[in-house]
C-alpha cells in the first residue's frame, strides 16, 4: 500500500514546519524526521537527519544528554536506521526502503519483521542482489523485494516456489512454518554467505584521542 498524494503532501509539509523551529530543537527532532522521511522513502533526507544528529547532539564519548543523560533519543535513532533498511506495515515487508546512494553496500541478517518472518539480504553496488525470508509462524508472506526484473524464488532446496505478483514489485508466497523463500534475479546464483560490509569512508574518532 503507498501512501496516498494527499497523506504524503501533509506529512512532507508537516516535517518540514516542525524542523524549521531552529533554536527549540532536540536530538529527537532529527530522529524522528529521519523515520518519517524513511517512510516516505526519503533516504537522502533521513540520512541528512541523522547526520545532524550526530553533529549537533552526541558527545565525543558517544553519548547523548538534554538537561541531562537519556537512553530514549540514542535508541529512536537506532530504529530510524531500522526504517531506512527495513519497513513491515500494512502486510508487507519492504526491504531496503529508504536507502541513502552512498549506502550502495549493505547487508542484512535475521532482521525479525511483523508476521514473524526472519529477513537476510545483501545489497552491493547499489542493487538488490538476494532476499531471504524465514517464516517462524508460517503464514504468507507479502514482501516488496526491490530486484529489478524478472526474478526466481526458491525454497531451501533450491527448488521453485510459486508466488502471485501483487504489483509494484511485491509478491506474495505461502510459507509453512520454517519454511524459507530466496528471491533472487532471474537465473542468477548469488553468493549467499553473510559477510562484513566494508566501511565506504572514513570515520571521527570517538573518545579522548589515543596515546
Amino acid at each position: 500500500m503507498l501512501l496516498k498524494w494527499g497523506c504524503r503532501t501533509l506529512i512532507e509539509r508537516s516535517l518540514a514546519h516542525w524542523v524549521g523551529f531552529e533554536g527549540a530543537l532536540q536530538g529527537y527532532t532529527f530522529t524522528g524526521a529521519a523515520s518519517m522521511s524513511a517512510l516516505l522513502g526519503k533516504g537522502e533526507d533521513a540520512l541528512t537527519y541523522l547526520e545532524q544528529l550526530m553533529s549537533r547532539f552526541i558527545q565525543a564519548n558517544t553519548m547523548y544528554k538534554e538537561s541531562g543523560p537519556v537512553i530514549e533519543t540514542p535508541l529512536s535513532a537506532a530504529q530510524s536506521l531500522h526504517d531506512m533498511v527495513c519497513q513491515s506495515w500494512g502486510g508487507v515487508i519492504r526491504v531496503f526502503p529508504a536507502l541513502p546512494a552512498v549506502w550502495a553496500d549493505l547487508t542484512v541478517h535475521g532482521f525479525r519483521t511483523q508476521g514473524a518472518f526472519l529477513l537476510s539480504a545483501v545489497r552491493k553496488g547499489g542493487t538488490t542482489r538476494w532476499v531471504r525470508l524465514v517464516s517462524e509462524a508460517g503464514a504468507p508472506c507479502v514482501v516488496r523485494h526491490g530486484i529489478q526484473g524478472p526474478i526466481d524464488v526458491r525454497d531451501a532446496r533450491g527448488r521453485p516456489l510459486r508466488y502471485e505478483e501483487a504489483g509494484d514489485g511485491t509478491i506474495e508466497v505461502a510459507l509453512r512454518r520454517g519454511g524459507s523463500a530466496l528471491i533472487t534475479t532471474e537465473g542468477e546464483r548469488p553468493d549467499l554467505r553473510i559477510t562484513p560490509v566494508e566501511p565506504n569512508g572514513p570515520a571521527p574518532r570517538w573518545g579522548m584521542p589515543g596515546r
